[in-house]
């Protein structure tokens, strides 16, 4: 007498139904990835529909169109900027620089303020009208 039956029930999941929503998956994303825009050519930085802070920044660093760097309304230039601007925020628990740019201006001098800024361990807001 044997204890196993002769038919077998085989339990197995069908794997059409994977492939299929692999596929849609794939298409999916081809799709988005199609869609997708990565273009640099229409930022216009000045221009921007972001609300102001909530709260007035203790350093507001101006870049004009000239060229000149101010620092809360008073003139200032490009090699004492970083420790200015940590002077200013020193009693700002949010380290938060707010940045505004002429359109005209120079963006190298943008750029090195962000980074004498990030070396200070400052956040920088870019600021932009609506």
């Amino acid at each position: 007498m044997s204890l196993i039956s002769p038919t077998k029930v085989k339990i197995e999941g069908g794997m059409s139904s994977a492939t299929d929503l692999i596929f849609l998956l794939l298409i999916f994303f081809i799709i988005l990835s199609a869609l997708a825009k990565n273009s640099v050519e229409d930022v216009d930085l000045p221009e921007g529909g972001s609300p102001s802070p909530s709260k007035s920044s203790l350093a507001i660093v101006g870049v004009k169109a000239d060229n000149t760097i101010t620092l809360n309304n008073r003139p200032i230039t490009i090699e004492e900027i970083g420790q200015a601007m940590t002077l200013a925020v020193a009693n700002d628990k949010d380290k938060v620089v707010e940045l505004n740019g002429d359109k005209e201006c120079d963006y190298g001098i943008v750029v090195k303020i962000i980074d004498k800024a990030k070396q200070n361990k400052l956040r920088v807001v870019l600021m932009s009208k609506k």
